[in-house]
């Protein structure tokens, strides 16, 4: 880590990150979940030092604002799956609860006093597969994925003979809680030619054996 390295990040995703990979210079990464360009941000403090990448994230305010500080990126206002088309996205305002997950959803309705004012949107959804204009054959230096309970289907949609970041680090819990919920995905990751290199009690690292 270098020093005056400042972290954004929920849960210091962001300095393991740096402490990895602070070699390369004018780096490239994709955030898949975004969210504030700010808040609880994997991806600023890479920015402030000339990364570059994609920025993913379907609720229209947060990428609103992605597009006003990272003006040199991709900002792609979809949700990720395993399908093209259309789906529905629960927002719920000033939080990172915003889901497609049906499941996901139908608690935060049942928690409606909890978390007011939610509204329901008709959003695209696409594939990982099929942004590969958008990475083109450049290297990805990382890929976080965060989306609220829909990992799995995220990585359904994700090609690794075309899209091979060195490093990923996903999401590992039930969202809002400590209880692991990588089971179902996990073999996916594994299958494609990587192994988990950190835990950190809310996401898992992924580093490429290519990349040992």
């Amino acid at each position: 880590m270098s020093r005056g390295f400042v972290s954004y990040a929920q849960n210091f995703e962001d300095v393991m990150l740096w402490r990895a990979l602070s070699r390369i210079e004018s780096g490239f990464y994709i955030d898949v979940g975004a969210q504030h360009p700010t808040i609880d941000s994997v991806s600023l403090a890479f920015y402030e030092r000339g990364w570059t990448g994609i920025d993913i994230e379907p609720v229209p305010e947060y990428a609103s604002l992605l597009r006003e500080h990272r003006s040199k990126n991709d900002v792609l206002q979809v949700a990720l799956s395993n399908r093209c088309g259309k789906t529905s996205l629960t927002v719920v305002p000033c939080t990172g609860l915003s889901t497609v997950s049906p499941e996901l959803a139908a608690n935060l309705k049942a928690e409606i006093e909890k978390y007011p004012d939610q509204t329901v949107l008709e959003v695209d959804q696409c594939r990982l597969s099929d942004l590969t204009q958008y990475f083109d054959t450049r290297p990805v230096h990382w890929m976080k994925i965060d989306v609220e309970g829909y990992e799995r289907e995220v990585l359904e949609g994700w090609d690794p003979a075309t899209l091979r970041p060195w490093i990923l680090v996903i999401e590992a819990t039930v969202p809002n809680s400590s209880a692991p919920d990588y089971f179902s995905w996990e073999s996916i990751v594994v299958d494609a030619g990587y192994r988990c290199v950190y835990k950190d009690g809310l996401n898992r690292f992924y580093l490429a054996n290519e990349h040992e």
